[in-house]
């Protein structure tokens, strides 16, 4: 039997090397990424955390290139993740899963060069939007606000 780690490790690089592969759609439909804030933008849409991880946090630090291709594979720097085991490993499958959705990210050339030269530094939060620290590549995606359609179970 495999470790936990080692299987989270595989089935995250299996996912960001698919996305790769089946060359993925950028995350940005509207057009390519010029800058930060339209980074934050798409990198929000691609953040789905799981129900029941309220208060889980993870961290990583990668690269992109100058395309919007990561560079490597990113590393995770923090983690907070409260509850039990099996909604810690939700969380953390989810935001390895973002990332599969996000990357390659369509950028325009001037934002491709800021980006082969930044490091980026992006924290995906389940919990409500709060004021948080978002200059440059300090990108922080909180969990999206839960509408009142959610507390309604699906029509049969």
């Amino acid at each position: 039997m495999m470790p936990v780690w080692l299987t989270k490790a595989v089935i995250a690089v299996a996912g960001l090397l698919a996305g790769t592969v089946a060359g993925a759609a950028p995350a940005s439909a509207a057009g390519p990424v010029n800058n930060w804030a339209e980074m934050r933008a798409a990198l929000a849409a691609c953040w789905h955390p799981p129900s029941d991880t309220n208060g889980a946090l993870i961290a990583f630090t990668f690269g992109l290139d100058k395309t919007g291709a990561l560079r490597g594979r990113p590393l995770v720097t923090a983690r907070r993740l409260p509850g039990d085991r099996e909604a810690a490993q939700l969380f953390e499958e989810a935001a390895f899963a973002a990332l599969s959705r996000c990357f390659p990210i369509g950028v325009t050339p001037a934002f491709g060069a800021i980006l082969g030269e930044s490091p980026i530094r992006l924290r995906f939060v389940n919990t409500p939007p709060t004021t948080a620290y978002q200059i440059n590549s300090n990108i922080t995606i909180f969990a999206p606000p839960a509408t009142d359609d959610a507390a309604d179970p699906p029509a049969r």
